[in-house]
């Protein structure tokens, strides 16, 4: 189980902080906000999960890491309850919901949560209990307004997918000193978090356009510069490799250039949006797994991980940069031949 949440948290970190960037960059009037909120769910998950995932390669490892661990929780619980005050901000302004008493009540929430959050620095087990009451609160006054909403297509499922969040959650809150295992149950909430962030996203989507691979371009450059700053900064806290200056130069080349050449090739052809998109599809896929690969590496080498956590790796490479080579391949054929047929 060690080695698979290895694995899971490193893809999903990757996921939500990328979409959380290419969010921020899309023309909608919602994409500040919701943007914001899965770029704080991921870069605050990040701040326990990169520490659990080398924790789960070493001997004896969360306790050696447990001040990290201790502090990443606190910091993802703040980012978390951000998460949820912007959701009902967004919920609010696509309703037009105008509720003094129910704005105040979410605030006030919020301030409370953040308040015995700090206080459970100390290491209090009833604060961090307590701590959690306001929070599920929240959750809960989102969970009854999407539901009530439910016909709207931007909410469709998502009270769903939050209250599923909240399930899983609150089970490990109350009995994980009394059975550790009950933390598996973070594993089918963060899938919930996931489905929330895609629904987002889905929301603030168009028809894909040409211009669009401008975008990616730019959201995987910003990317590249965020791994690059995020491996100097977690290599005065941990023992990391270069392997992870590879994530770094690797998005801003495949992720940025090539796309870039790609729209050119692309931008006065006749090659349909629909086929673009196909075909790029394959390409972000195959990115996504190669630069999470390579940022997995990183973290992990230093601390010689078992040969099925090496094997996951080279496999998990090896498929994004089989599928980065066919769409590369294939865009460059198709881009270059409806030029020639426009051309004719």
């Amino acid at each position: 189980m060690n080695q698979f949440e290895i694995f899971f948290d490193g893809l999903y970190l990757s996921l939500v902080i990328f979409l959380g960037i290419r969010m921020l960059l899309i023309n909608h009037k919602d994409s500040l906000t919701l943007g914001s909120m899965t770029l704080l769910l991921g870069l605050g998950d990040s701040f326990h999960l990169v520490p659990r995932i080398i924790a789960n390669v070493m001997d004896n490892g969360f306790a050696i890491n447990s001040t990290s661990l201790f502090v990443g929780t606190r910091v993802s619980s703040i980012t978390m309850t951000v998460f949820y005050l912007l959701f009902y901000f967004y919920i609010k302004k696509a309703r037009d919901l105008k509720n003094k008493g129910l704005d105040l009540t979410m605030l006030g929430l919020f301030a409370l949560r953040v308040v015995t959050v700090f206080i459970s620095f100390k290491g209090a087990g009833s604060m961090d209990l307590i701590s959690n009451l306001p929070f599920v609160i929240m959750g809960l006054l989102d969970i009854v307004l999407l539901f009530k909403n439910r016909s709207r297509e931007e909410f469709r499922r998502l009270y769903i997918y939050v209250f599923f969040s909240f399930l899983f959650y609150i089970p490990v809150v109350l009995l994980k000193n009394t059975y550790p295992t009950i933390g598996m149950l973070m594993m089918p909430k963060t899938v919930m978090y996931v489905l929330i962030v895609l629904k987002l996203y889905k929301n603030l989507q168009d028809d894909f356009v040409k211009r669009d691979l401008m975008e990616y371009a730019f959201a995987y450059l910003l990317s590249g510069i965020l791994v690059g700053a995020s491996y100097r900064e977690l290599g005065k806290v941990f023992e990391v490799t270069k392997y992870m200056s590879l994530a770094h130069t690797h998005l801003i080349i495949l992720g940025f250039a090539l796309p870039g050449i790609f729209y050119l090739l692309v931008k006065n052809s006749d090659l349909s949006d629909e086929k673009i998109k196909k075909l790029f599809n394959i390409y972000n896929f195959g990115i996504y797994l190669a630069f999470t690969s390579m940022i997995i590496h990183g973290l992990v080498d230093p601390h010689l991980p078992m040969r099925l956590t090496e094997i996951g790796l080279i496999s998990i490479s090896g498929v994004g940069h089989i599928l980065l080579t066919i769409s590369i391949i294939l865009l460059g054929v198709n881009a270059l031949r409806s030029r020639e047929i426009k051309a004719a």
